[in-house]
């Protein structure tokens, strides 16, 4: 206590120093903000290290990227001359693009016919001659309906729809490559509908979205939050402190992540609500101690300065789990930054706060309104401990039940809302082409003999029997397309002599590049999704490993890659992050609170708060089917950080005050009068300000929005009911080194 003592001492003499080299420091980290990177693209996430990320670094450079963006044309006719005209440009100028490997179109895509006894493999559409006529277009069409490596595949089945597929090399900025897509589109006249899907142009929406609804509904929320803290405190600085506060935290903490290179993803981008929700607090306390009673600044800091430092150390050990629990980089350099914004919040709730107020005079006493609901807080508390308790205990049980219906969600469609014209692109691709999620599956076998082209040709086959498995492409089908030409069958060749002589027929085509490589010991097999449901594509991805391992051959081997096994991995990690992140948050700060409070009656009661809160969290998002994913997969740490910080503050001036009257209830009713209106304050303010969210167009950020609300509301109420119930029926001592009857005069 006396280190503490000399600290705030000091703190207070050099209150000018700190005030200026604070700002100075703002200043010059603001500076490099502008620097900070944004990275929207998840899958660019996983562990560089992984299998199953090399194995799609391997295929795309062999074989052009595993990630797809795909332009689709709808027309009531899309035969037309020119319409494919159009598509003819939009292909040469797409292939100019740096980033992007291969593009397929009606236009460039590869044909295997016979004419007049001759096999011609060529383009479709010869692109010195595009087909004008409507007997030549009626012709095309018809042709192309009728093959299945065209139908449902480059052409809709009604002829009303066609796609340019652009393959993205893995290493290429998906965001740049897609707004550049979107810039030669719009360069190009066309009257009929044009659609933008795929993972780029999803991630693209995605970072336009966040920074739509950030620049409309910042503002408003800021807003709303300085009228919370102005009719809370009655004075500027009880809106200032708080607020800039968490500002200067936040402006160091992402100009921290600038200048060390770490890019702001879809995850690191809820920092800001990370420090203004539990950080905002600190200062918030350390301003209603100062207010609370007639004493020199560097006394009151002093007495606040104890559980503001508790209090920061247990959040910090909750967001600090995310560090050895999370299988995605993105989400232990959450845990990182959140962890070095708290400390941040900590000092400059300790030394710029205190250090401003000391040059301000004292506030007028709060409001006698605000006192009295307080003190009657208090006795019905006094009154009903046992009923609050059982209440609280039947809430916990009741979101047990609606707990077991939460689910893991790794659908990014789900983010946007249906009118959007994302959405509406993927229900396109969806229903015309069978989705735009690709299933890759690369199989390494001489290429050349007949019996290990049939084993791909029986991968196909099983591919082929999933309800929502579209489009199974590899070189089986252009192999069987060669041998219906020439001998009239669509059977694999029987010898490894005739498959050789259709590979040397196939030599340099740049389609062929795609499926297979140099050597011929490796081919692709590629097929879409028309489903990203979390529960769809893991019963998809189980089924083919299932598959695999019934089916080994010493001839082939099958490995399962694409976009869809990341996502069954992202969900994975998704449940194996909740689950390990959250109970060593909880055990860290059971640690923690044992050591700090001294107690293991202590430590237990201060963990009232985060389960409760936990529990109505996690309640509410089954009972309202809000599902885990990459972004509310967080929130259960924020709900960690709000419930130990209210806890330890509560309880430990509950101790001080049984120090000075030696009674529990006496002691709650001033703890509740004073801590706990801060307490209330913070809840108020940041329910308050982030509500605004939920008139977003973003779908995740108008979930977190309101989590963020129950969360506070959440613990709010258990911190104000149910941990002065549970200290009422089972009393914690007295701080060490104070001594019952010592009382202090209160305002």
């Amino acid at each position: 206590m006396r280190a503490i003592t000399g600290i705030a001492e000091f703190i207070i003499r050099r209150r000018k120093v700190i005030i200026i080299l604070t700002i100075l420091i703002t200043i010059v980290s603001a500076f490099f903000l502008k620097d900070l990177q944004i990275n929207s693209d998840i899958l660019s996430y996983l562990p560089k290290d992984d299998p199953l990320t090399r194995l799609n670094d391997y295929l795309s450079e062999e074989y052009g990227g595993s990630q797809l963006a795909i332009i689709a044309i709808e027309a009531e006719e899309v035969m037309k001359p020119e319409i494919i005209r159009y598509i003819h440009n939009l292909t040469s100028e797409f292939q100019l693009i740096p980033g992007i490997q291969f593009v397929t179109s009606l236009t460039n895509v590869l044909d295997i016919k016979e004419e007049e006894g001759w096999i011609m493999i060529g383009r479709l559409i010869d692109q010195d001659s595009l087909p004008e006529s409507e007997e030549e277009l009626l012709s095309l069409k018809s042709y192309l309906l009728s093959k299945d490596m065209f139908r449902g595949r480059l052409l809709s089945h009604d002829g009303k729809a066609t796609i340019i597929i652009c393959r993205l090399q893995e290493s290429a900025d998906k965001a740049i490559i897609a707004a550049e897509i979107r810039r030669r589109v719009d360069s190009v006249e066309f009257s009929g509908k044009v659609y933008f899907a795929g993972l780029p142009f999803q991630m693209s929406e995605i970072s336009n979205l966040v920074l739509r609804d950030i620049t409309v509904l910042v503002p408003l929320s800021a807003l709303l939050i300085i009228l919370a803290l102005l009719i809370s405190f009655r004075s500027a600085r009880g809106m200032f402190l708080p607020l800039s506060t968490a500002a200067i935290a936040i402006i160091w903490t992402l100009s921290l992540m600038s200048i060390l290179k770490v890019a702001f993803s879809v995850i690191s981008n809820i920092i800001p609500v990370v420090l203004l929700a539990v950080g905002s607090a600190y200062s918030i306390h350390v301003l209603s101690k100062f207010n609370e009673k007639n004493e020199k600044p560097s006394t009151a800091l002093s007495n606040v300065a104890l559980p503001v430092i508790l209090a920061a150390i247990t959040t910090m050990a909750g967001f600090i789990a995310f560090v050895f629990s999370s299988y995605f980089h993105m989400i232990r350099d959450f845990g990182v930054f959140s962890t070095l914004g708290i400390f941040f919040t900590l000092l400059l709730s300790l030394f710029f706060t205190p250090a401003v107020l000391s040059y301000l005079p004292p506030l007028k006493k709060p409001p006698a309104r605000k006192k009295e609901m307080l003190k009657q807080l208090a006795q019905a508390v006094s009154r009903h401990s046992i009923l609050i308790l059982a209440c609280g205990l039947l809430l916990v049980l009741v979101s047990f039940f609606y707990i077991s219906r939460v689910e893991r969600e790794v659908d990014i469609i789900s983010y946007f809302k249906s009118n959007t014209d994302i959405r509406m692109a993927e229900d396109l691709m969806k229903d015309k082409f069978g989705g735009s999620t690709t299933i890759q599956i690369l199989a390494a076998g001489d290429m050349q003999e007949p019996g290990v082209i049939r084993e791909v040709k029986n991968m196909e086959n099983f591919l082929k029997g999933h309800e929502h498995i579209h489009n199974v492409y590899s070189i089986v089908e252009i192999i069987e397309q060669m041998n219906w030409v020439i001998d009239h069958s669509k059977e694999i060749p029987d010898s490894r002599e005739k498959i050789g002589n259709l590979w040397f027929l196939l030599e340099g085509e740049e389609a062929i590049e795609q499926l297979v490589n140099q050597d011929k010991s490796e081919a692709v097999i590629r097929a879409t999704l028309g489903n990203q449901n979390s529960r769809d594509i893991a019963y998809i991805v189980h089924s083919i490993e299932s598959y695999l391992a019934e089916n080994r051959s010493a001839e082939i081997e099958f490995q399962l890659c694409g976009s869809a096994s990341v996502y069954h991995r992202v969900d994975s990690a998704i449940k194996q992050s909740q689950r390990q992140s959250l109970l060593i948050a909880i055990a860290l700060i059971f640690l923690v609170n044992i050591f700090l409070l001294g107690s293991l009656h202590g430590a237990l009661i201060g963990l009232i708060p985060i389960v409760f809160t936990l529990t109505m969290l996690f309640g509410f998002m089954g009972l309202t089917t809000i599902p885990l994913d990459v972004a509310t997969v967080l929130i259960g740490s924020i709900s960690i950080g709000i419930g130990i910080d209210y806890s330890i503050h509560f309880i430990n001036r509950y101790r001080e005050e049984m120090a000075i009257s030696g009674n529990a209830e006496e002691a709650l009713a001033v703890t509740l009068s004073t801590t706990g209106r801060a307490i209330a304050t913070n809840v108020a303010t940041v329910s308050l300000g982030f509500i605004i969210l939920l008139f977003g167009n973003f779908i995740p950020l108008q979930r977190f929005g309101l989590l963020i609300v129950v969360t506070m509301i959440s613990s709010g109420t258990a911190a104000l009911t149910l941990l002065p119930a549970a200290l009422l029926l089972k009393p914690l001592q007295p701080n060490k080194g104070s001594k019952p009857g010592n009382k202090k005069q209160k305002n």
